[in-house]
């Protein structure tokens, strides 16, 4: 899919149907003839239309200095569709390209951050400043992501206290996954931010350094709490599994204590059925209350011992 935005006379960002100068387009899981159209028509390496639709590509900047063009690769985060039982999150790349006449965003998935933008009316001529607040978009989405990750682990947390599924644990496993996406992208994100600010390939203004110097505080930030986020979760995970542990051994001894009592009785009926001489005589009507007394104390001896050995605490 691919839409083309131009500033118009008034200062409005409004759709194009025409590949103009100064435009931003805005492609989406494009086709091999409208890769090679757009590569033909504003002389960009073909290259650096297909690396961002790599979900494996890496995060940089690269220049091209025959087609005076660069490339921006950041990864952003997006809802894993894969998984449909809980709101995951993994990161793809999405390929910002800079050149004289142009400015090219792309992807292999719809990231729906063009409405923001349209509406702020910026100026698709300042392609700098465009490519800018693309970044800081991008670093906004995390943060918006990780706070909507914390409300999901605070509210499995909370059923947790109440009763614990395999399914809690498998949804916080789902934001584990999705704090790890998250913290490998951001560090990479920074690193693309800090070459931004060495590359004399994209010129920037004053306001576009302030603007700069804030996306990077911003996915510093977010990598801070992609990390605090992580470290709780960890201590979670650790807590639950020790509590399972906890139950499976409190189980295992409450099972082991049944058969010790079930077994005591079973000895002294077994010891008194036997065919040979007993001090109880079996004409005695009263002989099996006597067996009965036996075990019954048999079985009180066992639990004053097992008692004061604190075998009964959990």
């Amino acid at each position: 899919m691919l839409k083309i935005y131009k500033t118009d006379l008034n200062g409005k960002m409004e759709e194009n149907y025409r590949l103009e100068k100064d435009c931003w387009l805005n492609i989406t899981a494009p086709t091999k003839e409208v890769l090679n159209e757009i590569s033909l028509h504003y002389n960009i390496p073909l290259e650096f239309l297909e690396d961002p639709l790599d979900l494996e590509e890496n995060a940089r900047v690269e220049y091209d200095e025959k087609t005076d063009c660069t490339l921006i690769i950041n990864d952003f985060p997006i809802i894993d569709i894969n998984n449909k039982q809980f709101e995951s999150y993994i990161t793809i790349p999405i390929g910002i390209l800079l050149g004289k006449d142009y400015i090219v965003t792309i992807s292999s998935q719809s990231l729906h951050f063009e409405e923001q933008l349209i509406k702020r009316n910026i100026n698709t001529s300042m392609k700098t400043r465009l490519a800018l607040e693309i970044l800081f978009n991008i670093s906004s989405q995390y943060i918006g992501k990780l706070k909507l990750l914390n409300r999901q682990r605070l509210k499995i947390e909370s059923n947790l206290r109440n009763s614990l599924t395999n399914k809690q644990l498998y949804d916080l496993m789902e934001i584990e996954k999705s704090l790890v996406y998250f913290l490998i992208s951001l560090t990479a994100n920074v690193e693309v931010i800090n070459r931004l600010f060495r590359t004399s390939s994209v010129k920037l203004y004053e306001e576009d350094k302030s603007l700069l110097e804030d996306i990077r505080i911003e996915n510093n930030q977010a990598i801070g709490t992609t990390e605090l986020y992580t470290k709780i979760l960890n201590s979670i995970t650790g807590s639950y599994s020790s509590l399972i542990s906890n139950r499976l051994n409190n189980t295992m001894k409450t099972l082991t204590l049944f058969t010790v009592f079930l077994t005591l009785p079973t000895l002294v009926f077994s010891f008194f059925g036997m065919n040979v001489t007993l001090p109880i005589s079996d004409k005695d009507p009263k002989s099996y209350l006597y067996i009965l007394i036996i075990a019954f104390i048999a079985i009180l001896w066992i639990s004053l011992a097992l008692g004061r050995r604190g075998t009964f605490k959990n």
